[in-house]
Order: structure tokens, then sequence, then C-alpha cells
């Protein structure tokens, strides 16, 4: 077992997480804190084992205690796991839902009407032994309120999205579960890196499934993009590499 004494500067050791130099808190379990390279960090996790050490060149007289593998960014923050993405998109559509049902009421119930009219004709030219009425005048009458319906969405979901992210670097889904999103090389989240990640997670996807033949690629997209994090080493999303950023965890 190797032994080694802390100093306050390890200035040869390479980024990485490491026994917490400023103590550990009585009665609380040891915790290891993030060494970007240069300086210590805010960013403190709890140690689950002790099964090897970490080291630093010059050391001599203290135990230094192992660290478990956890993915954080660069400089050390630790990065949400997919569950924890999934339930936060879960609760974000929810929310969506419930707005755009508000918002949109009036052409939902246009839509709702123009299948009851249409089903009552239909009931009632079977009864009577008369043609089904045509599809056709039916279908325009969908037409307006669909178009009004998604419309509204798309600006809905721009609005909640676009400006939660500037102004708390989450939605309200990522809140509730303790997650932000950032640059992966900085704490930052400027608008371009937010439109950027929107377009590559909804925009896109979206115009390419309203393209005839292929449209069914964006919904292929789209799963690929969700499912990403589960085995990418940095737990990024495909919107996220594009965008440069990672979901990370505040609590």
């Amino acid at each position: 077992m190797s032994i080694y004494v802390w100093n306050d500067a390890p200035m040869s050791a390479p980024a990485g997480w490491y026994p917490d130099p400023q103590g550990q808190v009585p009665g609380m379990p040891p915790q290891q804190r993030y060494w970007d390279g240069q300086s210590w960090t805010p960013h403190v996790a709890p140690i689950e084992q002790q099964s090897s050490y970490a080291s630093y060149p010059a050391a001599s007289t203290a135990t230094a205690y192992a660290t478990p593998r956890i993915p954080t960014t660069p400089d050390g923050v630790p990065l949400a796991g997919w569950w924890h993405r999934v339930g936060a998109s879960v609760i974000d559509s929810l929310i969506l839902f419930g707005i755009v049902g508000v918002v949109a009421f009036p052409f939902i119930r246009d839509l709702l009407t123009a299948f009851g009219d249409y089903f009552d004709e239909a009931m009632t030219a079977a009864e009577n032994g008369r043609q089904t009425p045509p599809t056709a005048m039916f279908a325009e009458d969908l037409v307006g309120p669909i178009l009004a319906i998604t419309l509204i969405g798309l600006a809905v979901n721009v609005l909640y999205t676009f400006g939660f992210l500037l102004w708390k670097q989450a939605t309200p889904g990522k809140m509730i579960v303790g997650l932000r999103i950032r640059l992966r090389e900085s704490p930052d989240l400027p608008f371009q890196t937010i439109f950027l990640r929107w377009g590559t997670q909804s925009a896109v996807p979206g115009l390419v499934g309203l393209v005839p033949f292929i449209g069914f690629l964006g919904t292929i997209f789209s799963l690929l993009d969700a499912l990403w994090p589960l085995w990418d080493d940095k737990r990024q999303a495909i919107h996220d590499k594009v965008a440069k950023t990672n979901v990370i965890r505040v609590r």
C-alpha cells in the first residue's frame, strides 16, 4: 500500500479525483475532490471504495483513498445518468403537453368536432344504405386545425426550451431532477449553443419527418440520439456532441 502526504498544490499530479486535501468532516464518510491539473475545483464526491490508491509524485505520510470512476466534465463536474435524463424529458413532455393543450384548445376542439361530424355522417349513411361520405372534404376540414396545433406546439417548444435554458441552463424537468446543461469545456451555455443543440435534437428530425418516403429516418435519428449516452464515454447524446455540451448533475 502506498502512503502519501497531501500538499496544498500537487503540481505534478494529473487531472482527476483525489482525497479531499481540506480534510474530512467528523461523522461523515471520506470524500474526494477534483484536481483539474492546475488547481482544486469545488467539485466533491463521496469515496465509495478503497481497492486502489491515488498517488502524487512528491508525497510521504498520509493514506490516500481510492477514487471511484465518476464520469465528469474536464473540470470535474459529475455527469448526469441516462435515467435522470429520461425522467427530465418525461416531465418536460408532460408540461409541454399541458401548455399546448391549453393554448391550442380551440383548434383541438375543431379537430374533435370534425372527427365527430364525419363519424355521425358515416353512421347515418350506413343506417340508410347510402354511400359513405367522401373523405376528401373530411381531410380538408382537418388541415387547418392540424396545422394550427403543429405551429402552436413548435412555438411553445421553442419559447419553453430557449427561455429556460437562457435563464437557468435547465428546463423545469431538468431542474426537478437536479440537472443542468453546459458546454463541456466551460460552465457557460451561450445562445448559439442552445440553438445548435435544439436544432439537432428537434428541428432536423422534425423536418426530415415531413419528407415523403424518408420521414421514418427522422424517427430513427431521434431514437438513436436519445440512446447514445448509454454507450458514450462522455455521456453525450448526438445533439450534445454537435453542440459540445454535457448534461451535469448539480445535486
